[in-house]
């Protein structure tokens, strides 16, 4: 191969590199960034559920929650809140306003009161190999059962104190308790729904605007 050829090829491969550059850049990928691999909890899946879901609790591949890593670019909105994440799962969801839930969910000690098709909840699967899907229901989260969440995103999503229903209405505070829906704050605009184990097994639940 003659030298002129060699060096045509060697400036249409850095015109190539500096193009995949400048359009990483332009989406706001840094140069070189490489994120962690998904880690994955080995014991359990999850999926969401709520009223757009008939509130269904079983294996649905429709409402799985994708594992991803937590420096996955679509939770840079919530900084470093899951820098002590072990799992992270994510469900792109958009509440329906054309066809009300019929129902509301009401936290007046927040002044919160819309529509049921904003609650959302985070249902755990546990694997069983009798079941086709391989998975089968464990627990709703948040739940008496599984306790509270930690918030990670108060500005789009209201999670009720992590306490027992006694102790919420007892309070009467209308914060809510664990067996209370998670809710949407933003309208009716796409969310990435995002629920995450921490260290110590504590769990969270955000909500990222798309």
């Amino acid at each position: 191969m003659k030298k002129r050829q060699v060096l045509f090829i060697a400036i249409i491969a850095i015109i190539a590199l500096f193009a995949v550059g400048c359009a990483n850049i332009q989406k706001g990928i840094p140069t070189g960034w490489n994120p962690a691999p998904a880690a994955s909890d080995a014991k359990y899946n999850y999926r969401i559920t709520g009223q757009f879901a008939g509130w269904t609790q079983t294996y649905d591949a429709k409402y799985m929650m994708e594992n991803v890593s937590k420096d996955d670019r679509r939770l840079a909105p919530l900084g470093a809140a899951l820098d002590d994440a072990l799992y992270v799962y994510l469900k792109e969801y958009t509440p329906d306003t054309e066809e009300p839930a019929g129902w509301s969910v009401e936290f007046s000690g927040m002044n919160i009161s819309l529509d049921g098709n904003f609650a959302v909840k985070v249902i755990r699967l546990i694997e069983d190999a009798t079941d086709d899907s391989g998975w089968f229901f464990d627990m709703w989260i948040p739940s008496r059962e599984a306790g509270g969440v930690i918030n990670l995103s108060p500005s789009t999503l209201y999670t009720p104190p992590a306490r027992v229903p006694e102790v919420a209405t007892a309070a009467g505070d209308g914060l809510g308790g664990n067996d209370d829906n998670p809710v949407l704050l933003k309208g009716a605009v796409p969310y990435y729904i995002v629920f995450a184990v921490l260290e110590g097994g504590r769990r969270a639940m955000g909500a990222i605007v798309k």
